[in-house]
């Protein structure tokens, strides 16, 4: 005879971070395609290591969101850490270049990640990522 086991439903928070770094990624990814053929053109280091810092964010965003099933607490704190440093690297990228304007940047770069730090803090989220479902406990 089967049991049947009842699955509690991830939080509306949790789903809306998800669903705001799924277009994180996307955007990243129609951004990386520009990027591309500026480092083609130019093939200068200075694109080329921008170009490897977007792919290594957009693998590890991408990878973290698959992760948010798995209901680990290590996976929230992992999240939240590479949102804050996406935010604290347009800070360092406006500080090395002074043409950038630290408003427009950091209005254009927090969109993104500031929204998903701050669903990720919240109580729900708490709760979704500290309890884990364990098939092999007895209930």
């Amino acid at each position: 005879m089967m049991k049947t086991v009842g699955i509690e439903p991830m939080p509306f928070v949790v789903r809306a971070a998800r669903f705001v770094m799924t277009l994180q990624v996307a955007f990243g990814l129609v951004g990386l395609v520009f990027l591309a053929g500026a480092v083609l053109a130019a093939f200068a280091p200075g694109p080329l290591l921008l170009f490897g810092v977007q792919v290594t964010f957009l693998l590890l965003t991408g990878w973290l969101m698959e992760r948010f099933g798995a209901r680990r607490t290590w996976t929230l704190w992992a999240a939240v850490a590479l949102e804050l440093l996406q935010v604290g690297g347009a800070v360092a990228v406006d500080a090395l270049d002074p043409g950038l304007d630290l408003e427009r940047v950091l209005f254009a770069t927090a969109l993104g990640p500031l929204p998903v730090v701050v669903l990720l803090l919240l109580p729900p989220s708490w709760r979704w990522f500290s309890r884990r479902d364990r098939a092999d406990t007895p209930s």
